[in-house]
């Protein structure tokens, strides 16, 4: 009897070493986290603005201020529907060409200094006026900017015809995400 209570104590010790060396019961949950901020951008003024320009001062007219903002990179890019003031009377016939001077707008290959477009070259081809495509510039100034339009017209020369004349000038603001 003495041997089978020595094999049931030393089975017993061995069950409970066993038993220390299981480790302890775990769980774990992960949650996956993900949402998005769409991506927006803005233009003040928007929308359409009428400019009354005055054919018999050539120079510079001056044309706007202009605010923008988006919280992505972005591009602006300037555009002539017409390649320049067209007069309305003669179906187009004649268009003057004309410059937009343009100081303010954050140009990543540029910096902020002044640019100077020719309406006809911009009908054809947008260009671009203003473009910030770092992030982290984004970030830290929330994208708002601003910037300024001039319009140059052309010498007496070239507007000695009488008539209206017409075009449409598109700044378009692009998010490039």
């Amino acid at each position: 009897m003495k041997h089978t209570l020595k094999a049931v104590i030393a089975m017993a010790f061995v069950a409970g070493a066993a038993q220390a060396q299981v480790a302890p019961d775990s769980e774990s949950l992960q949650y996956e986290l993900s949402g998005t901020i769409a991506s927006n951008c803005v233009l003040v003024p928007n929308g359409t603005s009428v400019v009354n320009v005055d054919m018999s001062n050539f120079g510079n007219q001056g044309l706007a201020a202009v605010a923008y903002s988006c919280n992505s990179p972005y591009t602006l890019r300037i555009a002539s529907a017409n390649g320049g003031l067209q007069h309305q009377e003669s179906g187009g016939a004649i268009t003057i060409a004309y410059d937009v001077e343009t100081f303010g707008f954050l140009n990543d290959d540029f910096g902020n200094g002044p640019q100077s477009f020719n309406s006809a070259a911009i009908a054809a081809t947008p260009a671009v006026v203003a473009q910030d495509l770092s992030w982290t510039n984004i970030l830290l100034n929330g994208g708002v900017q601003t910037g300024n339009l001039d319009l140059v017209a052309p010498s007496l020369a070239n507007s000695s015809v009488a008539g209206t004349y017409q075009d449409t000038l598109t700044l378009t603001l692009t998010a490039d995400i």
